[in-house]
């Protein structure tokens, strides 16, 4: 594909990814009474419920998933809202109702969110160098494959997607939402695609969802959702930058529809809690339970994430009126109880059983929290936007209406020290123990937190006057903060480009690849003469796990992580000795071995998946070879009489 149509494909992607996720759950939203900001808030959570659900629904009826599933559902879910409204049950008037920022509010507002939005993306992309770059992560090539999967089959339900990880085809569950909106895209290689709906859905919603969350918080503060969507476009720990820092692909994407949905959330229910009112409580439950299971098939953890951060809402907010209404308790308690049953239960085994994360020193924890510095792409500008959420923290404590908010920091921050300690509290189980992930809440919560803080730093500039405003700072001290916010901002871009680099630039320093230069401009001149049909086999930690989605090669063992079977270890094993040993040579052809990729560099070692990389060249015809790699087309004679490369 020339480079023309490849960013032509990497924008249909991310346009027909972006409609995706806004205008079904934007329609399903106003259908049930909700006001425009709500139904933002809420559309790319809805849009992950309707592409879910639907994809585990089609699946047993043989429809292969597409545009029109995911239609189908859409409709669907707009006719329920239209039948619980005509019902009764409509979404109260919110804060969110009306316009999210006054005109004028800020002064070229629009131009310095666009100038945020380039300076964390721009480095990425020209590191990425190409629209079908893949990124050198272990996370990538799963989701990369998973992706593949979807689109060659044509089943994207999280029942089965798991099947990518062993060959025996089993069908086993994993959160596939994300997978299934990507697979919505009717044109373009798999690797820009899932470039594509990355950049869709882990930019725009965790903008716009902070900036609406401020909006709920501060409505009374004009310019407070657009100096919280530049915080969030800015701040370090975003998930774009997790995206290239680890990539797990739908869980940061879930992190960016948490903080719309939060917002909505956060909305509804101050505009319930004056008083009880049975439809409106009924459309507010069925739109917050419905984005939950959005969340959820993202990833679970973001959906526990939310649960915690509603307990921390409805206690802070509602503990004033329990001895009036005791029924409020139940709130927080509904919320927590599913948490505390996946964290401390086997219900969560799958993901609390797993052990391995980053354990770093205590001070070194506290001095990543304190100072910004988090360990996904810790910079200098992340102490900067320390400096403003700190005296927001303290001031949220002192403000009733927004107390929540920073509570909720204090419980994510513990959670984060509870993952970076590697702590036997095991607070951090339902994140894999890592910090990383742990890392976009507390990123989502300084941005808001950034708002008190600003309002904390005027008060320097003179006391508050009769009617209750301070003065304006003077024109030279708004010019030197605005210089020095610009300074910082643009001295982020060298660490932001080396940190894509890492993970994107096909050589590195000191960092291993799955897939070198060389090797890509080989597999683009022979893949195409290989048969397609034959099998590789190789590590799934070389180059050779991008075959598949690359170029539709069939490949043994596609993706790192492979649940091995007992013929998988055999055929690994067997490589070894087959140019000598008739009965390996026909255990591999039996199986359709056609082809056997090694690596003289692993990536990363592994004793059974590297067996394969000790056989000799004598194995076959070397077909191309590199310094670290080659592929051989299988030539060894089985012992039958029959064909040796058959």
């Amino acid at each position: 594909m020339t480079a023309l149509l490849a960013a032509l494909a990497l924008l249909v992607a991310i346009l027909v990814v972006l409609a995706a996720a806004y205008l079904p759950g934007y329609v399903a939203v106003r259908a049930l009474g909700g006001s425009r900001l709500l139904s933002l808030a809420l559309a790319p959570t809805f849009a992950a419920a309707i592409a879910g659900i639907s994809a585990i629904l089609v699946a047993p009826l043989g429809l292969r998933w597409s545009l029109l599933p995911f239609l189908l559902g859409s409709a669907a879910l707009v006719a329920l809202a239209f039948g619980l409204r005509r019902l009764g049950a409509q979404l109260p008037s919110t804060v969110l109702d009306g316009r999210l920022m006054p005109r004028r509010a800020v002064p070229w507002g629009g131009a310095w969110l666009v100038g945020s939005v380039a300076i964390a993306v721009v480095p990425i992309a020209l590191q990425a160098g190409r629209p079908g770059a893949v990124l050198e992560r272990w996370d990538a090539l799963y989701h990369l494959s998973a992706l593949e999967r979807i689109r060659e089959v044509g089943d994207a339900s999280s029942l089965h997607v798991g099947s990518i990880s062993n060959t025996s085809g089993d069908p086993s569950f994993y959160p596939a939402a994300f997978h299934a909106l990507a697979a919505l895209v009717p044109w373009g290689p798999t690797p820009v695609v899932l470039n594509g709906a990355v950049l869709a859905l882990a930019v725009l919603p965790w903008i716009l969802g902070i900036a609406l969350l401020a909006r709920v918080l501060f409505r009374d503060v004009p310019w407070a959702p657009f100096a919280a969507g530049i915080t969030a476009a800015l701040i370090p720990a975003a998930p774009l930058d997790l995206w290239v820092h680890l990539s797990p692909t739908p869980n940061l994407c879930g992190f960016a529809a948490l903080p719309g949905a939060l917002a909505a959330a956060a909305a509804l229910w101050t505009a319930l809690l004056p008083r009880f009112a049975p439809g409106a409580t009924a459309a507010a439950l069925f739109a917050v339970g419905l984005a939950g299971a959005g969340l959820g098939l993202l990833h679970p953890n973001v959906a526990v994430t939310a649960l915690i951060l509603l307990a921390v809402l409805t206690a802070v907010t509602g503990a004033p009126s329990w001895r009036a209404r005791p029924l409020l308790v139940v709130a927080p308690v509904l919320a927590l109880l599913p948490v505390v049953l996946l964290t401390f239960t086997p219900l969560g085994s799958q993901v609390t059983g797993f052990s391995g994360g980053l354990v770093i020193e205590w001070w070194r924890a506290l001095g990543e929290i304190g100072l910004g510095l988090l360990t996904v792409w810790p910079m200098a500008l992340g102490v900067v936007i320390a400096a403003l959420w700190w005296p927001g923290l303290v001031t949220a404590f002192r403000r009733p209406a927004v107390r929540w908010v920073a509570v909720a920091w204090v419980v994510v921050a513990v959670i984060y020290l509870d993952a970076a300690l590697d702590s036997p509290l095991g607070l951090s189980a339902i994140y894999y123990r890592g910090q990383d992930r742990v890392a976009m809440p507390l990123a989502m919560l300084s941005c808001v937190l950034v708002v008190p803080g600003l309002q904390a730093w005027t008060r320097l500039f003179g006391p508050q006057r009769a009617d209750g405003r301070r003065p304006r700072p003077s024109t030279p001290i708004v010019v030197v903060l605005v210089a020095g916010a610009l300074i910082a901002s643009l001295a982020s871009i060298p660490t932001r480009s080396d940190n894509a680099a890492k993970n994107f630039a096909l050589d590195y320093p000191g960092r291993g690849r799955f897939l070198q230069a060389d090797e890509l401009a080989l597999f683009q001149e022979y893949v195409p003469q290989m048969d397609h049909g034959g099998t590789v086999l190789a590590s799934p930690f070389s180059g050779a796990a991008h075959l598949y989605a690359m170029y539709g090669q069939d490949v043994r063992l596609p993706v790192a992580g492979m649940a091995y079977t007992d013929l998988d270890r055999e055929l690994l094993y067997a490589t070894k000795d087959a140019a000598t040993n008739p009965a390996s040579c026909r255990t591999l052809q039996e199986n359709g071995i056609r082809y056997v990729y090694q690596e003289r560099l692993p990536y990363s070692v592994h004793s059974t998946s590297d067996a394969v990389n000790l056989a000799g060249r004598d194995l076959g015809v070397v077909l191309f070879e590199t310094e670290h790699s080659r592929m051989i087309e299988i030539d060894c004679d089985p012992g039958d009489g029959g064909d040796a490369s058959s």
